[in-house]
């Protein structure tokens, strides 16, 4: 995507909510700059219908974030019915700290 960060992050909102027409079980949760906790969460829609058919969560994962903004994507991964590594959930958070 082309521009600043800022105008790319703008974008994440109206480009859910057009996700979300087509999808309706894809859940999303973004809380703005403006909030203490700046946090963007997504977890994919199908498995949520489907999480008795899923395995466990197999793998947790993190990596630092750089740049402009800083922070941890944190993700969960699980495997599916037919032995697919599928990525259940998504998580951008603060980087360590006592609150998060």
């Amino acid at each position: 995507m082309r521009g600043s960060f800022e105008y790319a992050y703008q974008l994440l909102t109206s480009y859910f909510a057009e996700v979300r027409l087509v999808n309706p079980d894809f859940v999303f949760d973004i809380q703005t700059m403006s909030c203490k906790d700046k946090r963007f969460t997504r977890c994919f829609g199908p498995p949520k219908k489907t999480y008795k058919l899923l395995r466990p969560v197999v793998i947790i994962d993190r990596t630092f974030l750089k740049g402009t903004y800083r922070g941890t994507l944190l993700t969960a991964i699980t495997i599916d019915p037919s032995n697919h590594i599928f990525p259940r959930v998504l998580l951008i958070t603060d980087s360590e700290t006592t609150k998060s």
